[in-house]
């Protein structure tokens, strides 16, 4: 019975463990920093605008109602200017009273209410795709936090084993010191050293701390020291460029193709249909003084020649505004291609150098393997063991730096590649 609560406690004890070390990735933090970061709330607004923009346009083809009311007094007033025999015509009234309803039905706009909601779906996927371009721009930001994260928990395992040796080293003197065969100095050269090193950690540490609050707060998530932060693989990247500013620039090419339709729409015929009906005093009956029902309706045919002034400039205004836009799409893709170039540059180096740090610690390493057993035999003093300690360190810490910086420049031209 005892060895079965035994049992279910460690068991209890190994869950809470692991729920406490939370594993997380690159990508996963990409996600959650696109998805809290506050410019996503204006892609909803964006929507909502274009919906609104779209709507009121589709409500160019409902009728157009206006009432107008209307009371004049005029000096003077048409009348006949001869009598008639037997006859007698009254004047108008010098006051003239009247209320009526005009109606306008457009029957034919030449494309422009089409061209409206068009030039509003655009709009809206342009802006859209303006906040894409700027919430990618995470990913970089992301990726110099989370390797930093790495970095620094990478250098701290590496303290831990340069304490081990600093440690192993000063074993050694004491049992010499024991012994009289060295002097004190030399037991607290590999003191004070293991002190520095205590000193690096806190530093460490402390960076570490600041990385993680950064990245908490880009993701929304509560992590800690004692997250797994999962070191990603290395890519295998193809050229192609898949940036969201390309995109960009064909919707801002769509939106200058739909403002010319609209300029040309602007200079077509027009076509609708009218009816204006009322009450006043006269109505249409001139002869008659006094207030009645009145009505008009037809057809209506609008030609708008002072559009053709302007419409040559406008054309040419858009086309140069084309022409700034083709302009600055290879401008882009002329610094995408030599981002590629030297970071391409840059991974062939950094590949080298790794491999230089992969020969150098061995070196190393069987160097201070030699000198600690020269240390217990006395052959060297401890600052001589110290130094290779340290040499060793230093190459180890430079494939840390390596390692990071060639994974964060994969992960950059990814992001900038198919952002």
């Amino acid at each position: 019975m005892k060895f079965l609560k035994y049992v279910i406690s460690c068991a209890l004890l190994l869950n809470v463990s692991l729920s406490a070390q939370k594993i997380l990735t690159l990508e996963e933090c990409y996600r959650l920093a696109k998805e809290n970061y506050p410019l996503i709330k204006r892609n909803a607004l964006i929507e909502k605008t274009r919906d609104y923009t779209v709507e009121n346009a589709s409500k160019g083809w409902l009728p157009q109602i206006n009432v107008i009311g209307q009371a004049t007094y005029q000096n003077e007033v048409t009348q006949l200017p001869f009598n008639l025999p037997n006859l007698s015509v009254e004047p108008l009234s010098k006051d003239q009273y009247k209320i009526y309803a005009d109606l306008q039905q457009t029957l034919y706009d030449g494309g422009m209410i089409t061209n409206q909601k068009k030039l509003a779906k655009i709009q809206s996927e342009t802006e859209v795709q303006k906040n894409i371009v700027e919430i990618n721009k995470l990913e970089e930001r992301i990726n110099q936090i989370y390797f930093g994260i790495l970095q620094t928990q990478e250098q701290l395992q590496q303290t831990d084993v340069t304490k081990n040796d600093l440690v192993n080293g000063l074993e050694k003197a004491e049992a010499q010191l024991k012994y009289g065969t060295i002097l004190r100095s030399q037991v607290d050269v590999l003191k004070a050293q293991l002190v520095s090193l205590e000193q690096r950690q806190i530093e460490l540490q402390s960076l570490q701390k600041n990385f993680i609050n950064m990245l908490a707060v880009f993701i929304k998530k509560d992590i800690t020291e004692n997250t797994d932060f999962q070191k990603p693989e290395k890519l295998l990247l193809t050229t192609k460029n898949n940036r969201a500013e390309l995109k960009l620039f064909a919707l801002q090419h769509q939106l200058l193709e739909t403002q010319k339709s609209l300029i040309e729409s602007k200079n077509l015929p027009k076509l609708g249909a009218f009816l204006q009906g009322g009450y006043g005093k006269p109505g249409f009956n001139m002869l008659r003084n006094e207030f009645d029902i009145f009505y008009i309706g037809g057809v209506r045919l609008q030609i708008p020649i002072t559009g053709f002034y302007t419409k040559k400039n406008d054309r040419a205004l858009i086309e140069t505004q084309q022409q700034d836009l083709e302009i600055q799409k290879e401008n882009f893709l002329f610094n995408q291609n030599f981002y590629t170039i030297q970071n391409n540059g840059d991974l062939e180096k950094l590949q080298e150098l790794i491999d230089k740090d992969n020969e150098l610690i061995a070196l190393r390493k069987s160097i201070k393997k030699a000198s600690l057993a020269q240390l217990e035999n006395g052959v060297i003093n401890t600052s001589d063991y110290l130094r290779e300690v340290n040499a060793e360190e230093q190459a180890r810490i430079q494939k840390i730096l390596h390692e990071t910086q060639y994974l964060l420049t994969q992960y950059n031209l990814k992001a900038q590649l198919s952002q």
